[in-house]
C-alpha cells in the first residue's frame, strides 16, 4: 500500500515586532511624568490663586505662562539632563506651548462654563488640568527631538 503524504504549511499570521523600548527613553517618560503633574499641580494653585482676582481665562493664561517655564527648565534639568539645548528653540517651544494651551485650555474653560451653570474655580482648574494630559504628550515629543535632541545642537546652544 503505497501512502501519500501531503505536506500542509500553516501559515501564521505576522505581526510587526515592536522592539524593546530604549532604557532612557522610557526613564525620560517617567521623569517628564513626574515633572508634568508637579507642573500642572503648580499651575492649577496658581490659577485658584490668580481665579481670586481675575477671571477664569487670564487667571488661566497667567498660570499657564509661569508654569510653563518653569516646567521647562526643570525638563531641562530633571528629564533631559546633559542634552544639548538650543535656546532659541526652547524659546520657540516655550511661546508655541503657551500659545496652544492658551486656545486649548481657554476653549475648555469657556465650555465647561457652557455646559455647567456658573462652574466653581475648582471646576474650572480641575477641568484645565485633565485636558492638559494629551498636549503633555505632544510636548514630550518636541523636547526630546527638537530642543533637548541630538540635533538640536547648533552654535549658540548650550547644554
Amino acid at each position: 500500500m503505497t501512502t501519500l503524504m501531503m505536506t500542509m504549511t500553516i501559515t501564521q499570521p505576522v505581526f510587526p515586532r515592536l522592539s524593546r523600548p530604549d532604557a532612557r527613553v522610557v526613564r525620560q517618560l517617567a521623569r517628564y511624568g513626574v515633572v508634568g503633574v508637579l507642573g500642572t499641580a503648580v499651575s492649577a494653585l496658581l490659577y485658584l490663586v490668580f481665579r481670586t482676582w481675575w477671571d477664569a481665562v487670564p487667571a488661566n493664561l497667567a498660570a499657564l505662562v509661569l508654569s510653563t517655564v518653569a516646567s521647562t527648565e526643570a525638563n531641562r534639568r530633571f528629564t533631559f539632563p546633559g542634552m544639548a539645548a538650543d535656546r532659541r528653540r526652547e524659546y520657540v517651544q516655550n511661546a508655541g506651548t503657551v500659545a496652544f494651551y492658551a486656545v486649548y485650555s481657554s476653549t475648555v474653560l469657556l465650555v465647561l462654563g457652557a455646559v455647567v451653570t456658573d462652574p466653581t474655580a475648582l471646576q474650572e482648574s480641575s477641568a484645565v488640568a485633565m485636558a492638559s494630559v494629551l498636549g503633555g504628550v505632544v510636548r514630550f515629543v518636541v523636547l526630546r527631538n527638537w530642543v533637548f535632541g541630538s540635533r538640536a545642537a547648533v552654535p549658540g546652544s548650550s547644554t
